[in-house]
C-alpha cells in the first residue's frame, strides 16, 4: 500500500481546497483529501449537535486506508489543529506535516501573559467579548458569519459573497461554529506539538497578528521545522492563490524525499 497524503480543509471550505496543490506528489505517495464532519449534505450537524477534535480526529483516521505505510499530513487553519492532533496519535503512522497558518488560540491564550500588542488584543476580545465568535447563542448564524468570514479575508468579504455562497456557509454554520470553538478551547499548550518527522510551516505576510503568532511559537518547540513567509499574502492564500503556495509544498516534498 503507498504512503498518504492526508490534507484536511479548513473552516467554511471543503477538500476541493487541494486540488490545485495536491499535484505532482512524489511518486509512492495518493492524495487522501476527506471531507470534514458537519460538512457532506446528508451529513450536516443540527443546532445543538455536540462536536469534539477528538470526533474529528477520529473520522478522519477512519479514512485513511487499511495497509497504509505512511501519511504525510497537512491542514490549513482548523486543518492544521486536526493535522497536529492526528500527528500525535501512536496509531497514525505520520511521515511528515505541512502546515498553513495552523490555529491554536487556547494555546495563545494559555501563555496570554506573554502576548503584546494586536495578538494581545485579539485573543483577549476572542475570550472575553460575549458578542464576538465564542458566543453559543449565535454562533452560525449570519452576523456571526459575517464576523468570521471578515475576519479572515477582508471587511465586506460577507456581504460580497453570493447569495449560492451564503446559503452553502449557513448550512454548515454550527459546525463552523465548533471550529472555532475548539482551536479557541481543545488545544493543548505549544509545547504539547512538539514532532520528529520533517515539519513545514507556513504564514502570510498579510495575516492576522495572531495567527502568525501561533506559527512562531509552534516553531520555537520544533526547531528543526522549516518556517515560510509567503509576502503579499494572507490567511487564505491556501484557497486564493494557490500558485503562490504550490513552491512551499514542492520544496517540502523535495526535504521529504532526501
Amino acid at each position: 500500500m503507498a504512503d498518504v497524503a492526508l490534507f484536511v480543509h479548513s473552516t467554511g471550505v471543503g477538500p476541493f481546497m487541494w486540488n490545485k496543490l495536491l499535484v505532482g506528489l512524489p511518486e509512492g505517495i495518493a492524495p487522501l483529501t476527506p471531507t470534514n464532519r458537519g460538512y457532506s449534505p446528508s451529513d450536516l450537524l443540527a443546532r445543538g449537535t455536540p462536536f469534539s477534535l477528538q470526533d474529528e480526529v477520529a473520522h478522519l483516521k477512519a479514512q485513511i486506508p487499511e495497509g497504509t505505510t505512511g501519511v504525510h499530513l497537512g491542514g490549513h487553519s482548523y486543518g492544521g489543529l486536526v493535522a497536529l492532533s492526528l500527528a500525535m496519535d501512536p496509531a497514525v503512522p505520520v511521515r511528515s506535516l505541512w502546515l498553513y497558518e495552523p490555529v491554536l488560540f487556547g494555546s495563545l491564550n494559555a501563555e496570554a501573559d506573554t502576548l503584546q500588542g494586536d495578538v494581545a488584543e485579539q485573543v483577549r476580545a476572542l475570550f472575553t467579548d460575549r458578542e464576538f465568535l465564542l458566543n453559543e447563542e449565535t454562533g452560525g448564524d449570519d452576523a456571526w458569519l459575517e464576523r468570521f468570514v471578515d475576519y479572515w479575508n477582508f471587511p465586506g468579504m460577507w456581504a460580497s459573497m453570493p447569495d449560492k455562497a451564503k446559503l452553502i456557509a449557513r448550512a454548515v454554520g454550527w459546525k463552523m461554529y465548533h471550529e472555532v470553538r475548539m482551536v479557541s478551547q481543545e488545544p493543548e499548550p505549544f509545547a504539547h506539538y512538539r514532532l520528529s518527522v520533517p515539519t513545514t510551516l507556513v504564514y502570510g505576510e498579510h495575516t492576522q497578528p495572531p495567527a502568525a503568532e501561533m506559527v512562531r511559537r509552534l516553531a520555537a518547540v520544533n526547531p528543526h521545522a522549516d518556517v515560510t513567509e509567503l509576502k503579499g499574502q494572507g490567511h487564505m492564500a491556501v484557497v486564493g492563490a494557490p500558485d503562490a503556495v504550490l513552491p512551499t509544498l514542492q520544496a517540502h516534498w523535495a526535504r521529504v524525499m532526501k
